[in-house]
């Protein structure tokens, strides 16, 4: 191939790629016209070459769009996303860590070596450090609960004790123990 045959091959390459004649121009050095000549003569070779172009791209971002949805679909389910308000800052933000190294695990899973067992030990730490974290919310509610419950029977005690001090009936006391005490539950 010669000089202006190589030129001509890149000029269709650049115009696919979506670059207009000017730019191609300033790019290879070649005159408008000239770039215009060759286009009208190859009739629709360039226009083909643009439109294949286009939609090798759509179809190509529609797999990696396609890839994306399913891998955030996966780390989705696998870190959860239920009970987050619940959770202290700490915790969603581990959560949020956590979702993001699945994520990455699974937008990765065709790839080996270091970055995958690095990124695998990394998660392997953040979900025990969550599992951990869990376990201490849970122990902090049972106790919050024991706490309430406590002070709510204490509460109801000290208004028997004012209420018989009082002269109020045996029937009114229970009533009003039994409402104290349901405000605990």
């Amino acid at each position: 191939m010669g000089k202006r045959a190589d030129k001509e091959q890149t000029a269709i390459e650049l115009y696919a790629g979506g670059m207009e004649i000017p730019q191609i121009s300033a790019e290879l050095g070649v005159s408008e016209n000239s770039l215009r000549t060759w286009k009208k003569r190859a009739g629709n070779e360039w226009d083909e070459a643009r439109a294949l172009c286009r939609k090798a791209f759509v179809s190509s971002m529609e797999d990696v769009g396609s890839r994306l949805r399913r891998s955030r679909e996966i780390a989705a389910t696998l870190g959860g996303k239920a009970g987050l308000e619940g959770q202290g800052q700490m915790g969603q933000v581990i959560n949020e860590l956590l979702r993001s190294l699945l994520y990455d695990l699974t937008a990765k899973g065709n790839l080996g070596g270091e970055e995958m067992s690095a990124t695998i030990e990394q998660l392997k730490g953040l979900a025990l450090t969550m599992h951990r974290l869990e376990g201490a919310a849970n122990l902090n509610l049972k106790r919050e609960a024991e706490i309430r419950k406590q002070a709510f029977e204490q509460a109801a005690e000290t208004v028997e004790k004012t209420a018989q001090l009082e002269g109020v009936s045996a029937e009114t006391i229970l009533k009003i123990r039994r409402d104290v005490l349901m405000m605990a539950a």
